[in-house]
This record gives C-alpha cells, sequence and structure tokens, in this order.
C-alpha cells in the first residue's frame, strides 16, 4: 500500500471518528443545561432525536446524487458544515430566552446533520478505495470502527469537556479538531475519480435498482433490529443502574464504553475474517444472535433473577452486545457491497455511496426506534421485561434471516450472464469511442 493511500485512510479514519464524536457529544450534559434555560427533558429529546430525523431524510439524497461533486468533494463539504455547526451550536448557552434556545438548537442540529450526511458516505466509499479489493473487508472495518468509537465514546469525552470548561467546550474541540482535518484534506486528500467513473455515472443508477441487489433488504433489515438494540437502553439504563447499584451518571458512562470497547477490537478482526472468506450473511446472523444473548443478561431478564445483583454482569452483557454489533455492522455493509456487484451495477462512487447511505438510514432508524420504544418499555414493564421483548425481536430476525440463507433468497432477481456481458460490451465501446474522438458520451 503506498503512503498516499495510508494518508488517504487515516484523514477518512479522523472525520468518520469527529462525525461519531459530534453524534453523540452532547447527550450526557444537553438536557441538565437546557434544564437551565427552561426547556423541558422531552423538548431536549426532540433536539437529541432530531439528527437521526434529519440524517434519515437527507441521507439518501446526498448518496444519489454525489456524482454531482464526487466523493471527496462531498467529505470536504460535509465536514466543513460539520465543523461549523459544531462550533456555533457552543456560543448557544449566550442564549437565555427558552424558546430561542430551543429552536436554534434544533436549526443547528439539523444543519449539523446535513453535513454528516454528506460526509459519511463519502467516507465509506473513499475508504473502500485505498486498499483494493482483496482487502476492501479490512478498510471498511477501519472506517466503520472509528465511526463507533466515536459514537460509542462521544458521550464520555462530552462529559469530560463539560465537567473542565463548560457547555461550550466539548462543541468547540470537536468543531475545531474536525476544521483541522478538513484543512488537511483539501491539501492532501488524493482524488481518484476519472473519466472512466464518469461515463459508468451516466447511466443513472435509480434507488431500486440497488435496493433489489441481492441481499440489501435481509442486510437493512438485520441492521435496523441490531440499531434499535444498543440504543434501546440509551435512556433507561442510568435509572436502572442508578437503582440497582447506586451509580451515579459519571460511572454509568464508563459502563457505557464497555460496548464500544468490545466493538472497536473485534470490527477489525471481523473484516481480517471478512477478507480470509467469511460470509457476510454468516456474520449477520451471528451477530444479531450475540446481541441477542447480551440482552438476556443486562438486567438480567425475569427467568434469569436468580442471578441478579451482580454489576459485572450487567458490563459484561454490554460488552457482548459491543462484539455482536461488530459483526452485524461490518457485515451488513459487505453484503450490500457484494450485492451491487452481483447485481451487475457499475463500481463507482455513486453506487459506493447510494450504498452506505441506506446501512446510515437503517441504523439511524433502527437507533431512533430503538431509544423511543425502549423507554416507553420502560415506562410501562420497566427494565428487565423491556430488555425481554428486545431480546425477542433480535432472536426473530435470527430465525427469518437464517430461513432466507437456507432459502438462498435474494431481494431481486440478478441480470443474466448475458445481459450483463451485453452491458459491459457496451461500456467498452463507448470508452473506446471516447478515447478515439476525444469527447465524453453523450456530447
Amino acid at each position: 500500500m503506498r503512503a498516499r493511500n495510508i494518508l488517504n485512510l487515516t484523514l477518512i479514519s479522523g472525520c468518520l471518528l469527529l462525525a461519531g464524536v459530534s453524534l453523540s457529544l452532547m447527550s450526557p450534559f444537553y438536557p441538565t443545561e437546557a434544564l437551565t434555560k427552561g426547556v423541558t427533558v422531552t423538548q431536549s429529546g426532540f433536539v437529541i432525536g432530531s439528527v437521526f430525523i434529519s440524517t434519515i431524510l437527507f441521507t439518501p439524497i446526498c448518496g444519489k446524487y454525489i456524482e454531482l461533486l464526487g466523493a471527496r468533494n462531498f467529505l470536504l463539504v460535509g465536514s466543513f458544515i460539520v465543523a461549523i455547526g459544531n462550533i456555533a451550536f457552543g456560543f448557544l448557552s449566550e442564549i437565555n430566552n427558552s424558546k430561542v434556545f430551543f429552536w436554534s438548537s434544533i436549526l443547528i442540529r439539523v444543519i449539523i446533520a446535513i453535513g454528516e450526511s454528506a460526509m459519511t458516505p463519502a467516507c465509506y466509499a473513499l475508504a473502500s478505495q485505498q486498499l483494493g479489493e482483496r482487502h476492501q473487508g479490512k478498510a471498511i472495518s477501519l472506517a466503520e470502527a472509528c465511526f463507533g468509537v466515536g459514537t460509542m465514546f462521544g458521550p464520555s469525552i462530552g462529559g469530560f469537556l463539560y465537567q473542565i470548561g463548560g457547555f461550550s467546550l466539548p462543541f468547540w474541540i470537536a468543531g475545531g479538531v474536525l476544521f483541522l482535518i478538513n484543512m488537511s484534506a483539501i491539501i492532501c486528500l488524493e482524488d481518484k475519480s476519472d473519466m472512466y467513473t464518469r461515463l459508468e455515472e451516466e447511466e443513472g443508477i435509480t434507488w431500486k435498482q440497488v435496493l433489489c441487489a441481492p441481499g440489501v433488504g435481509v442486510s437493512l433489515f438485520g441492521l435496523a433490529f441490531a440499531g434499535s438494540a444498543w440504543s434501546w437502553y440509551s435512556a433507561t439504563l442510568e435509572p436502572f443502574l442508578d437503582s440497582a447499584y447506586g451509580l451515579d451518571p459519571a460511572q454509568t458512562g464508563l459502563v457505557f464504553t464497555a460496548f464500544g470497547a468490545t466493538y472497536t477490537l473485534f470490527t477489525p478482526m471481523f473484516g481480517f475474517l471478512a477478507d480470509k472468506g467469511m460470509n457476510g450473511i454468516s456474520a449477520l446472523i451471528l451477530g444479531n444472535s450475540i446481541i441477542g444473548v447480551g440482552l438476556l443478561f443486562l438486567g438480567p431478564i425475569p427467568p434469569f433473577f436468580g442471578i441478579s445483583g451482580n454489576l459485572w454482569l450487567s458490563v459484561l452483557s454490554i460488552g457482548v452486545q459491543g462484539l455482536g454489533s461488530a459483526a452485524t455492522y461490518l457485515g451488513s455493509l459487505l453484503i450490500m457491497m457484494k450485492g451491487v456487484k452481483d447485481a451487475g451495477l457499475p463500481d463507482t462512487e455513486q453506487v459506493k455511496t447510494m450504498v452506505s447511505s441506506l446501512w446510515i438510514v437503517a441504523d439511524c432508524a433502527g437507533g431512533y426506534a430503538g431509544s423511543t420504544l425502549g423507554s416507553i418499555a420502560y415506562d410501562n414493564v420497566g427494565f428487565e421485561y423491556g430488555t425481554l421483548i428486545e431480546a425477542g425481536a433480535l432472536v426473530f430476525t435470527v430465525l427469518v434471516m437464517g430461513s432466507l440463507a437456507f432459502s438462498g433468497y435474494t431481494t431481486c432477481r440478478k441480470p443474466s450472464t448475458e445481459t450483463q456481458e451485453k452491458e459491459k460490451s457496451e461500456k467498452r465501446r463507448l470508452i473506446q469511442e471516447y478515447e478515439k474522438n476525444g469527447r465524453t458520451y453523450g456530447s
């Protein structure tokens, strides 16, 4: 691997790390700060959740039209928006009017989410180019691990910086560091797009083609449920640990890091196994199975009340879920990348970014549903029975995906070999025509 590829991958990973931090940075301290401004906890929930809704809305748009600017430029523009948005968010502490504070928070969070919707899919598309097809799993797993590290450790970082410097410091640090990475990327990040990519992009890939690719539907299904699992107890773990073990919010933050630690540790391992031939659907089924097992012992669930009262068991359960998520998240993305290729879609930035956009949307949709339904379950049936419900949902996904894998199911029929050969022949003809006449297709 060339030094330039290493530099590219480092910059891409740095952007994803800060994107993850930006996504979860405010959760430990924003509700408390908002209360001092006259903003209710429910309104704070809308502010925190607005990023998921905005990401779901804008990520597919950015993924579909990435060819207008290219993945590199989408990354640069998106990271710049996120950096400036975080810096601006830090100034909200100067606003004392509750309505102005609330609506300004919503507005800036939506702007930040738009930037993340542009930069995150572009990062995955660019990362997959750096190590070649044979090592694509390692590149994507590294990028995904960095985003996961940022997301999982964002609350701890935010809480620590908040204790040191108050409300503004976490946002100014996150925005400032990302701004510096963005400036470095402008100078150093290599643009690998060329005229052949542009020729293929002229075909105009549709969302239906991507969604109908083999394995895409089942990957989105499994990923959404996995995304709901890690957010299921995001708002309820703190009161549970407080009542069961007397932990304060800072100690609860340390418990949350068990997920991030195992997720970060095992994501590269599953990337290595994928490059060695591990089947993506196997990783997906294995991952959701492990997450389901982890949920059984988080409370633990009612049938295991006899072993309750052990903090180490809850910490171990969260760590096990991080292991399962590493397999599911990476496995689902690799299945989708392979599926669009098997469907005969061109290997372009646009297609890769549309795939990663769908992947992000499924994760965010699951995260939003999990945090909402998990809180409702806590209020109605308690923490232990609530995790039993989510564990049952994960078991359901394993049974569905296992049945589909056994039956050889794909979302849509692949193009015939003859059709694919005709398409390749036509592409070669267009490229030869371009080389001969010196003009782009369609001009």
